[in-house]
Formats: structure tokens, C-alpha cells, sequence
């Protein structure tokens, strides 16, 4: 049996918006009409961003600098009516709790100028400071470099290159039907097993169980654990549930936190990625409304302090 694609983030770009909508929304409508299953609202959080360009596909999502008062994203910028071929991607800098955007310091719609690489972000914690990479375009020799201070007057500036010691989060490859391709410093002890077609078990690797999913649809033939994220201490476990039928409409998907075996926490909305901050706040890039803007932004949760 060939092993389909894993499940590809949203795009960001404006456009998609209304056939991803559409997609989501007859798939949502045909597989309610086969399901007896009710599913609560969940757990609201707090949007931190006014931004509908967040890129959740960026591997990292979100990061954060040593003492985790600064977090950057990534936004996209596209307007296919102005003449753009390619969507141009920026770092956002973010101080975390006075949600004070301070990159980019030009406009988020933006035109032209560089485009970064995600996978290139390093934390320069010694210098304070963060590097990115040009992503460059067809045909560029050189992929300059770009330093910004970690701070309210940040701007990027051409550098030579990052130091040795520059701090690069773990790459990590989400595919569900590869767990030997996540690294342990984020898969931790955890363990996914899939029971048959329809059915999915998170465990720790000495068998206990933490959570198990079922079908909630009739016409599904895949149920799987697409993302996670274990928190500081890995007292928490943050995890996506994706949903398929048999010609691959998915329904909307699932995101859950974990603290106690077998009492997954539902999550508001659909969230495509996580990042904890500690133990006991949640952010995650995650699907805006249409009434508040539409396009995917970043949440928070907050959890009360876990007995430890």
C-alpha cells in the first residue's frame, strides 16, 4: 500500500483563503452528516498578533531568545494583483508580554526587497542579537546575511555571517509515518501508534497511555497525530489530530493539550503549530476568522502552574 503525503500546512497568502474555506467547509458539512460524535467548543485563547500573514508552515513556527522575553515569527507578504510572482517572507520580532511588534519595521504589505530563509534563524545569545538569511532568488550568487539587535530600536543590517556559537533550533520533518525522522530533543518519550485503520495511541515509551483517538466519522480511513510539542519539563503535550477519508477530504482538524493521561484538553480553532514558552503558557500558529481578519496569526494559551 503506498504511503500517502502527510498533511501540508495552510498557505498564507490571501488569495487561498476562500478555497481552503471552501475546502474545509464541505468537508466539515459532508462528514457531520455521517458522524454522531459532538464536539465542544474548547479551550479559547488570546490572539497576540494583529496579523493575518503568519507563515505556520516555518520550521521553526515561532522561536524565542534565551531569557524568552523575545519570540520571532515569520510573516508573508503577496499581492498577486501588483505583479509579484513569489510570496516575499520577513522575521517578526516580538517582545512577548508587552506584545510591542518591533520587526518589521517597514510595512507589512510590502512590495519588494528581500525575501529570508526560515531554516537559516539563528539566536545569538552572547551578542544579544539575531541572524537571518536572503532566501535569494533564480539566478543570485550570493545569500547575504542580516544581523538585528534583540531589542525596541531592532533593525536588520548586512553582516559577514553568524558566529559558531550561534543557537539554531532542532530541524524537525513532520511526517507522521516517519517518527524515526523526528529528533529525540523533540519527540522526548513519546511514542504514536496507530491501532488499525481508525485509530490513534499516544504512549510513553515504557507502554503507558497517555491519550487514544477514534474516528469520528464513519467515512474515515486515516486518523493521525501530525504535530506535537512537548513543553519545558514535558509535564505538557500539545499534538494536532488529523482526520481523512478515502478520495482525502480531511475534516477540520483537532489540537489538544495533555497533562493527565487519558484527559486530552481541546483546543479552540484550527492550530497548525505550537510552541511553549515554560510549562505553562501554549502559542501556536493557528487559523484567524474571517470575521477578525481571516488568514492564519499567532494565540496563546495560558494553563495554571502544574503541580511538579
Amino acid at each position: 500500500m503506498a504511503i500517502p503525503h502527510p498533511p501540508q500546512e495552510p498557505p498564507t497568502a490571501p488569495h487561498t483563503g476562500a478555497y481552503r474555506g471552501l475546502l474545509y467547509g464541505s468537508a466539515a458539512l459532508l462528514a457531520a452528516a455521517c458522524s454522531t460524535s459532538v464536539e465542544t467548543e474548547g479551550r479559547t485563547g488570546q490572539w497576540l498578533v494583529d496579523l493575518g500573514s503568519v507563515q505556520c508552515s516555518a520550521d521553526p513556527a515561532v522561536s524565542f531568545s534565551a531569557d524568552r522575553n523575545w519570540m520571532l515569527f515569520w510573516i508573508e507578504h503577496f499581492q498577486p494583483d501588483s505583479g509579484m510572482k513569489f510570496p516575499l517572507t520577513s522575521p517578526a520580532l516580538l517582545e512577548v508580554d508587552s506584545r510591542r511588534l518591533v520587526l518589521p519595521a517597514g510595512p507589512a504589505d510590502r512590495l519588494d526587497g528581500q525575501s529570508f530563509s526560515p531554516s537559516s534563524l539563528c539566536w545569538d545569545d552572547a551578542g544579544e542579537g539575531v541572524f537571518v538569511r536572503s532566501s535569494g532568488q533564480p539566478g543570485d550568487a550570493e545569500r547575504p546575511w542580516y544581523r538585528a539587535d534583540i531589542g525596541p530600536d531592532s533593525k536588520l543590517v548586512p553582516v559577514a555571517g553568524p558566529p559558531e556559537s550561534c543557537r539554531r533550533s532542532p530541524e524537525v520533518e513532520w511526517q507522521w509515518h516517519r517518527e524515526d525522522l523526528i529528533p529525540a530533543e523533540a519527540r522526548g518519550d513519546l511514542e504514536i501508534v496507530r491501532d488499525g485503520c481508525c485509530a490513534v495511541e499516544l504512549r510513553r515509551t515504557d507502554g503507558r497511555r497517555l491519550a487514544r483517538h477514534e474516528a469520528r466519522s464513519s467515512l474515515s480511513d486515516q486518523v493521525l497525530v501530525s504535530r506535537y510539542a512537548w513543553s519545558d519539563s514535558r509535564t505538557r503535550l500539545a499534538y494536532r489530530l488529523n482526520e481523512e477519508t478515502s478520495w482525502r477530504f480531511g475534516r477540520p482538524t483537532a489540537s489538544f493539550v495533555l497533562e493527565k493521561p487519558g484527559q486530552p484538553d481541546l483546543l479552540n480553532g484550527q492550530v497548525y503549530a505550537f510552541a511553549w514558552r515554560g510549562d505553562d503558557e501554549l502559542i501556536a500558529c493557528a487559523e484567524r476568522p474571517r470575521a477578525e481578519g481571516g488568514g492564519s496569526s499567532l494565540k496563546n494559551w495560558r494553563f495554571e502552574a502544574a503541580n511538579r
